[in-house]
């Protein structure tokens, strides 16, 4: 098994489903590989997995934020539009009950 596989395995089937079926969608639209395997190791169950992006959505949102304030508008750009993907991965597959 590769390193990237140990780091995004997950007890709960949802999990590793959506790991396996969105990884390269989900990198391959802006999210940067190491956020996605820090943020996926960390999910243990499917109920975890909206909170764990949000979060990591705020740490960009206010790096955006912060950069913008001090008048860096690219860098403010890069974190802003990242953040806004985050928070679309964070509800993208999320469902519990269709």
């Amino acid at each position: 098994m590769s390193d990237v596989e140990l780091r995004t395995k997950s007890s709960d089937p949802r999990v590793a489903a959506a790991i396996a079926h969105w990884a390269p969608r989900f990198v391959s639209n802006g999210v940067l590989l190491a956020d996605f395997e820090e943020v996926t190791a960390g999910i243990g169950r499917w109920e975890d997995w909206c909170r764990a992006w949000c979060e990591r959505g705020k740490v960009h949102e206010d790096l955006g934020r912060e950069a913008l304030a001090q008048g860096y508008k690219l860098t403010a750009g890069e974190h802003l539009v990242r953040a806004a993907m985050y928070y679309h991965c964070a509800k993208f597959v999320f469902v519990h009950d269709q």
